[in-house]
C-alpha cells in the first residue's frame, strides 16, 4: 500500500518528491493538472503502469499529447 514515500506513485514522486519520471515535458503537463486540483483526471490514464522506472514503456508523444488534452479541458 503506498504510504507517500518516493516510489509509490508517478504522480506523488512528481508533484510532490519533485522526481523526474516522464520527462520535462510530461512531468510539468501532470503539475500543472494537479495544481488545478484535478490530479483524478489523470487516473484514466493509468500511469503506475507507464512508469519506466518500473517496466512501462509510454510512448511519450502519445503520453504528452493525452496531457495536454486532459489540461486544455481543464481551462477551457
Amino acid at each position: 500500500m503506498p504510504n507517500g514515500k518516493p516510489g509509490d506513485h508517478p504522480i506523488s514522486d512528481i508533484t510532490v518528491h519533485q522526481m523526474t519520471v516522464f520527462g520535462p515535458a510530461c512531468d510539468n503537463l501532470i503539475r500543472e493538472v494537479c495544481e488545478a486540483g484535478r490530479s483524478s483526471e489523470l487516473d484514466r490514464l493509468n500511469l503506475a503502469s507507464l512508469d519506466p522506472r518500473f517496466g512501462g514503456t509510454p510512448d511519450l508523444t502519445w503520453l504528452e499529447t493525452a496531457l495536454r488534452q486532459i489540461r486544455d479541458q481543464l481551462s477551457g
